[in-house]
Parts: structure tokens; sequence; C-alpha cells
């Protein structure tokens, strides 16, 4: 097992062919690389790049690397962040208030704790920018990762073919998908899943991406997830679904 002080260099390795392009790892605190029980994934750092505090100009994947055992800072509270058209305050990016707003509707009192990333490291300014086979050469740092959180839950935005969901829905799914959950915003779906990653239960959780759905009210996405996250925790698996009502994706 690769422990936390460890992570850096073996993800420097493991990322070698593409370390020194622009890019993040962890976007929480160091002090979110423990046990805990939700792993929350994009797909990608969007934008031209989030610049490095000391040097001015945009982290690339081994000098966010090089800060990450230090890193108190949490992207989606801590960052200014830009849309191409507009250059929002710290954490008053539409993304990064919609994901406060989902962690906080699954009952987590502080979103700061919960330890989050992109399946892919690299950054670019749209998906069809972006190499999706990237994932499998990030993947051994997710799963070094997740041998440290052992999460119940994997919460994902975006449902899409190039999407964390569908990655990691590649990766574990063995039998069924639980039927969608609408997500309350016009014919869209909320996904998700029941696995085991390394002996652990875990719901594996999508809902549409955040850049253009906003959870704020959506009790009834909230509480599948709770509930799905609770039969993770019970160790219950594909035989002890929780059932949402059928629709029309």
């Amino acid at each position: 097992m690769v422990e936390k002080e460890q992570l850096p260099s073996f993800a420097e390795n493991t990322l070698k062919y593409i370390v020194d392009d622009i890019g993040e790892v962890i976007y929480s605190s160091h002090e979110t690389l423990k046990k805990g029980d939700v792993y929350l994934l994009g797909l990608n750092p969007g934008g031209s790049g989030q610049n490095h505090p000391m040097t001015g100009v945009p982290y690339t994947i081994r000098s966010h690397l090089k800060s990450m055992l230090r890193r108190k800072e949490n992207s989606y509270y801590d960052e200014c962040w830009e849309n191409g058209q507009s250059n929002y305050p710290k954490g008053e990016a539409p993304l990064q208030k919609r994901v406060i707003e989902l962690l906080k509707g699954i009952n987590i009192d502080d979103p700061k704790t919960v330890c989050a990333s992109n399946i892919i490291f690299k950054t670019s300014r749209s998906s069809a920018e972006l190499c999706f086979g990237l994932a499998g050469l990030c993947w051994p740092v997710h799963e070094a990762v997740l041998k440290i959180i052992q999460p119940s839950l994997i919460l994902t935005y975006g449902i899409d073919k190039v999407s964390a969901y569908a990655f990691l829905k590649a990766l574990f799914l063995k039998e069924e998908e639980v039927p969608p959950q609408p997500a309350l915003h016009g014919k869209w779906n909320c996904r998700g899943f029941h696995c085991e990653i390394d002996g652990v239960h875990t719901f594996i959780a999508a809902v549409p991406h955040l850049s253009y759905y906003s959870p704020a009210n959506k009790q009834d996405v909230f509480n599948w997830i709770i509930a799905n996250q609770n039969k993770a925790k019970n160790g219950k698996t594909q035989c002890n679904l929780v059932y949402a009502p059928k629709s029309v994706e």
C-alpha cells in the first residue's frame, strides 16, 4: 500500500509522461488524505490552469504534487476561478458553489473534509480537447488514494460517455446499475451502481455535470444518494439495492 507520505513521489513516477503539463491532482487539503466516507471526482481541471501563488504561473502536475502534503487550500472554497467569460472571487464560481451545495445536501456539514479530485489531472478548456485515455494513466494514483480513504461513496458529476462515472462504470460494474434517479431537471437522470473496491462496499453515484446542473432543492436526489451510501456502509451489494422510480432518460 502507498502511504500518504509516499503519494507525491508515487504519483510523479506514475504520471511521468504528463507530469510537466498544466494540471492539478488533489483539490482538497492534505488533511483529507485519510479514512473518510466520500471521494468526490470530476472529469479534469478546466480553463487555462490555476496559478501557483508563489510563481504566478499555472500549476504543472509536478508543482501541484510538490505542495500536496502541505496544501491547506480547497479548490472549491479558496481559489478564484474563471470560465472564459467571467472571473469570480474565491469560491463564488457557479461550479464551486454547486459542488458545496451537493455535498451539504448529502449531510456533509463541512465539505472541506471531503477528499476531492478529477479522474484526469491534466487541464483542458473543454472535454473536446481532452484525451480520455489519460484516465487510465491517472488511475493508479486514484487507486492509491482510495486505499487510504476507503470511501463508501464515490460521488461524481458528469454522466456523459466522457466522464469519471463512465470510466468507473467500465472498471467496476459487474451486474446492473440501480434504476436511474430523476435529476429533477428536464429529462436528466442521476446514475449509480454498487460494487466492491479492494474489499470495500462502495456506491458510485453520478449527477449531471455541475457546470449546467444545480443541485439546489433536489432533496429526492440527496435522499437517493444517502440511502444507497447507507446500503454500502452496511455491506450490501447488488442483491440489496435501493431503487428509484423509473423515468425516461
